[in-house]
């Protein structure tokens, strides 16, 4: 049958300030968004999708992002908006009436894409034969194989490099090229992004230097909520008041930032430290996907690990799994809560985040300041703690250290954690989707001569508190005490200094 036409009425169209223009405009296959907060990428995004649904008639497109669930949380619940502004709704099975279907065949009278996916459970379609599946990359190897016209990337600086060349590229230019022929959007690749906070992301900017030999072929552009008229005038004035200036800076101006020289943790590498495969997916009788945690399990002991700072106090959430040392999630107050001590009040929000946690038993670890006695108070910090647990019906096992190591051992220690050079070590592994500021904690620590770490950034004002080295400490702390029996460290001797 013929395909369906859309209403190409002014009232459908939607507003773009002068830089989105350009990037809708350019006729280049591969394009790059680097832009900060309130700039409206991800409206950008789907306004591309909706484009590519009008021009691109039974094409089919990916939509890649780093977890299922930032598909669901983030990009698609600014969808029906985006959607609503071009005169589209989602099809009414009732009425008959509607332009696309989320998560399930759509209607037998609709055309399909020439290559229509096996499964409908993740894919948008269109009333013009259009879908677009959604690719998470919990699992990357699992999206091998596909072909697709044309696909978009969804905040790309927490992809790999090798990803987007060994996954996604090959997965085009070989699907519908003789039904697309003269349609300058076939086989297009977009990534939206903002400034990468890890190395691991900046290939992003392959795109800026590519278009520099072709910009036929090749867009970048570069934006922030300067460029967007329609946000609220006091909009930037309170992002600088809420964030520290380190966050504002990359985060709402758009500033890259350079590798930090001399690192504490020269053999981390977020790559493999780090595991974005932590969700588990079910899907409900109606459609709607829940996700919840792969890598937590509530029938197993929590191991916290504290660090006590009168500007912040902090904690990471591990359990041991298979030849593993899971960090599950990192947690951090920096105001108190009524008539609570900041110790209190983080002990209080863990107690309410794991209040469902089968087995109620914590095992604690920190360093020996743990144990001094709080200001206004007579209880040491790891007191207020154990109080908090035990009043919420929990066991308390305490994993503190009486003194603190030579800086050499814990340092040659952790290192040799990191390496995954012994067998007699487990893998440690990072939830990256819960633990941003313990990552960023761990790769904004510098290191000094004698092997301690830097710590000024916990008197800096222009950082915030949560990237600076407290939560890398609480880190440290359950390492050393956990697995400095298992081997003594090498002499300082047998170490090069960065």
């Amino acid at each position: 049958m013929e395909t369906p036409k859309l209403s190409t009425n002014r009232a459908n169209l939607v507003y773009v300030f002068p830089k989105q223009k350009l990037f809708l405009e350019s006729t280049a296959q591969r394009k790059t968004l680097l832009a900060g907060r309130a700039f409206g990428k991800t409206f950008l995004l789907l306004v591309s999708i909706a484009y590519f649904a009008r021009f691109m008639h039974r094409a089919k497109f990916f939509l890649a992002g780093l977890t299922f669930a930032q598909l669901l949380n983030i990009v698609l619940v600014d969808m029906a908006d985006a959607f609503k502004g071009m005169g589209w709704r989602e099809y009414d099975e009732k009425t008959g009436l509607g332009h696309y279907v989320l998560f399930k065949a759509p209607p037998d009278h609709w055309p399909k894409p020439y290559k229509a996916p096996k499964t409908w459970d993740r894919t948008i379609t269109f009333i013009t034969g259009f879908c677009v599946q959604l690719l998470s990359f919990e699992r990357p190897d699992a999206n091998r194989g596909g072909n697709y016209d044309g696909g978009l990337i969804d905040e790309s600086a927490l992809f790999k490099d090798e990803w987007v060349k060994t996954i996604l590229m090959p997965m085009l230019m070989r699907a519908n090229t003789h039904r697309f022929t003269g349609n300058w959007m076939h086989n297009s690749l977009y990534d939206f992004t903002s400034n990468p906070w890890h190395e691991s992301g900046k290939w992003v900017f392959l795109t800026e230097e590519l278009m520099k030999k072709d910009p036929k072929k090749y867009f970048f552009i570069e934006g922030n909520c300067d460029e967007n008229p329609t946000l609220h005038p006091d909009y930037k004035k309170t992002q600088e008041e809420l964030l520290s200036p380190l966050q504002f800076q990359i985060e709402v101006l758009n500033k890259r930032i350079a590798k930090l020289p001399n690192c504490y943790y020269p053999s981390f590498e977020d790559a493999k430290h780090c595991s974005v495969d932590t969700y588990r997916y079910d899907q409900s009788e109606k459609g709607v996907w829940m996700p919840t945690f792969s890598d937590y399990n509530p029938g197993k002991a929590l191991e916290i690990s504290f660090d006590f700072n009168a500007a912040i106090c902090s904690a990471v959430v591990c359990q041991e799994g298979v030849k593993e040392l899971r960090f599950i999630n990192s947690v951090y107050a920096k105001v108190a809560d009524p008539d609570r001590t900041l110790v209190a009040t983080l002990a209080h929000r863990l107690v309410n985040t794991y209040s469902g946690h089968a087995r109620k038993e914590l095992f604690l670890y920190g360093d020996a300041y743990g144990e001094s006695k709080s200001a206004g108070t007579n209880d040491t910090f790891f007191d207020q703690v154990r109080a908090v647990f035990q009043q919420a019906g929990w066991k308390v096992y305490d994993r503190i250290m009486k003194t603190n190591p030579e800086h050499v051992d814990k340092f040659t220690l952790i290192d040799k954690l990191l390496l995954e050079s012994d067998d007699r070590f487990p893998r440690v592994r990072i939830n990256q989707n819960t633990c941003k500021a313990l990552i960023i904690s761990i790769q904004n620590s510098p290191i000094k001569e004698g092997f301690a770490k830097d710590k000024r950034s916990e008197k800096s004002t222009s950082i915030a508190q949560e990237y600076a080295t407290h939560l890398s400490d609480c880190f440290d702390y359950i390492l050393y005490y956990k697995y400095s029996a298992a081997k003594k460290p090498k002499s300082a001797k047998q170490i090069r200094f960065l």
